[in-house]
């Protein structure tokens, strides 16, 4: 019985190694192919990364690979105008505008769910300070403006949070949620032209990743080699002075599937050097309804009907870059030959080697044969008006295509003395930058949605982390999974780009002097207050320091208290504050309120209504 025991086994070992071997097949091969469908692609953004940092004399071949051009003549100048760079540096700089403060919208009207809403926003504010998002979020719009589309990865790290203690000689963690920036490169779907990555069956994420951190992550040991970081080529494809490479690596595929008949939960596989590292479920549930989703969000500068990679601008604006690179420089060549000169001389007549090596250096002593014509100078007209025509069309046409221009200090503009006229150009400018911050905030959007739902899903009895509120004052939030059931994001601010700060301060005051900000007596309430100075940008004048947001969580520590016990009023207490709030929890809450319950709410109201028209009577 042993010996049959032993051969099922070992049977059973050989099968799973053979299963192992057709999963990792199956990944390279599908790994390979979409590698192969994208090649061109890839190419593309090589050549505008190539741009963007100043190597500008190279282009894709027949081959579609990029090959550096030569010179056609030794003398030829072949300096280098960037305009690309400072372009891209003036789009990071508007959409580094962007706010990324998510709120969170309650389900309902309902107390617990407002408080639910709550938690869950000061989660996501926290998720977002750890993570660094800000930062994450210029190096995914770096990569989106070079090459036209760049990925947050959106996951759960088992080994950051607090810690809870050791198992098995093994620290544990509460784990957090993790938010990565990843570069187009890396990102293979199932098809290039699916618009958006809810239409992909499965998508690809590879990557070089060193064989010490593979070991370390999986517990896999795979050998080495020379890998491209961008083209994820192995030592075959990698030169040895390729600076963007790194040694002793290999590269690890993982393949999301999407849910299928097949696999219910959807499926990962991990493969690196030819070896299995993990297949199972997909992780993550982080979609609508309860769905397990892929934890990638894409976000693009241009979008490309009917593909899924978006455009860079810098594809547009590269044709313009060349002409202007090609006339500045005939420019300098033409400037070269009026001031250093172009001699003619009659063979045989001076030492032309000389003549060469030398030039006409200033005292020069220039010996020619005795009765044959003394060399001359050409005789070349002034610099033709078309190089500067040219070169101020090609400066209009990098405005037009990229959508940024200096306003205030172009010489076209020099005559406009109004400040509307410079207001109207200054918003044409940020109009053709909508469409694109649109899409930034989109993918905040998603990324917050993302981040909520795997704290819910992740999060296993109480969890509990500090916040640092108004006056600094730090604050701590308990939730647990099952509170944190409000997605609803939003941002509270509009797009940047529609308006300037002038313009919104300028809304703000409008907004104050129509009457619109005040109650119904006609004041400003100190919490309206304390928004409108916040709006502005001087929230240090307000002298309340908070003192409204602190009234307002006292009197909404008095509801729950006063379910149970009646309570009088403070002479602290901001009464209109504390009657709104009031108020509004008992018709939040009105069905699960007795009677007994209501009237303690009722009589509790009645006397800050006391002390107001104490108060008002000058009593």
């Amino acid at each position: 019985m042993k010996k049959i025991s032993k051969l099922q086994t070992a049977k059973q070992e050989r099968e799973r190694e053979r299963y192992e071997e057709e999963l990792v097949k199956e990944v390279n091969e599908d790994f390979e192919k979409r590698r192969a469908e994208r090649k061109s692609r890839e190419r593309q953004w090589e050549l505008n990364m190539n741009f963007l940092a100043g190597n500008q004399y190279c282009d894709l071949n027949s081959r579609g690979e990029i090959e550096s051009e030569n010179k056609s003549f030794y003398w030829q100048n072949r300096g280098v105008f960037n305009h690309i760079a400072p372009i891209l540096d003036s789009r990071m700089a508007k959409f580094s505008r962007i706010s990324s403060d998510v709120s969170v919208r309650p389900k309902s009207d309902d107390d617990k769910d407002v408080a639910n809403a709550m938690v869950a926003e000061k989660f996501l504010a926290h998720a977002f300070k750890n993570c660094d998002f800000d930062g994450v979020a210029r190096k995914v719009t770096a990569w989106s403006e070079t090459c036209g589309t760049g990925f947050y990865k959106v996951v759960w790290n088992n080994q950051a949070g607090n810690l809870l203690g050791n198992l098995d000689g093994k620290e544990v963690y509460e784990g957090d949620a993790e938010i990565i920036p990843v570069s187009p490169f890396e990102i293979f779907p199932d098809s290039l032209y699916n618009q958006e990555i809810k239409d992909c069956k499965s998508i690809i994420h590879a990557r070089a990743v060193s064989v010490d951190e593979i070991y370390e992550k999986y517990g896999v040991k795979v050998s080495g080699d020379r890998v491209s970081v961008y083209n994820l080529n192995g030592k075959n494809g990698v030169t040895s002075n390729d600076q963007e490479a790194i040694d002793d690596a290999s590269i690890v595929i993982e393949r999301y599937e999407r849910a299928s008949a097949q696999y219910p939960n959807g499926r990962l596989l991990t493969v690196a050097g030819g070896k299995l590292l993990y297949a199972g479920d997909l992780p993550y549930i982080s979609g609508d309804n309860g769905q397990r989703e892929f934890p990638f969000v894409k976000q693009t500068s241009l979008v490309l009907a009917g593909n899924f990679f978006g455009v860079s601008v810098i594809d547009r604006l590269i044709p313009i870059q060349r002409a202007f690179n090609a006339v500045k420089n005939r420019k300098h060549e033409f400037m070269n030959r009026l001031t250093m000169g172009v001699m003619t001389v009659e063979d045989g007549s001076v030492d032309v080697d000389d003549l060469a090596e030398d030039g006409l250096c200033p005292g020069k002593v220039l010996v020619y044969r005795q009765g044959s014509k003394a060399p001359e100078i050409m005789s070349d007209a002034s610099l033709p008006t078309d190089f500067n025509q040219e070169e101020e069309k090609l400066i209009n046409e990098f405005v037009i295509v990229s959508g940024v221009s200096d306003v205030t200090s172009s010489s076209s503009n020099a005559s406009l003395s109004s400040g509307t006229a410079l207001q109207i150009l200054v918003e044409q400018d940020n109009s053709r930058l909508v469409m694109t911050a649109e899409e930034i905030r989109r993918s905040f959007l998603c990324v917050a949605r993302k981040v909520i739902r795997l704290y819910a899903q992740f999060s296993e009895g109480i969890r509990a982390i500090s916040v640092k509120g108004r006056n600094n004052k730090t604050k701590t939030y308990y939730a647990d999974g099952n509170s944190l059931n409000s997605d609803d994001v939003y941002l509270e601010s509009e797009n940047e780009l529609l308006y300037t700060e002038s313009q919104r301060k300028e809304i703000v005051f409008k907004l104050y002097s129509s009457g619109l900000l005040s109650d119904e007596n006609g004041k400003l309430r100190p919490a309206t207050k304390e928004k409108v100075l916040s709006l502005l940008g001087y929230k240090e004048l307000d002298y309340q320091k908070g003192l409204a947001h602190l009234q307002e969580e006292k009197a909404q520590n008095e509801n729950e208290d006063l379910r149970n016990t009646p309570l009088n009023v403070d002479e602290i207490d901001d009464h209109a504050v504390h009657i709104d709030e009031h108020v509004r929890y008992v018709l939040s809450e009105y069905k699960s309120l007795s009677e007994e319950q209501k009237q303690r709410y009722y009589q509790h109201i009645n006397q800050h209504k006391t002390k107001i028209n104490q108060i008002e009577q000058g009593e």
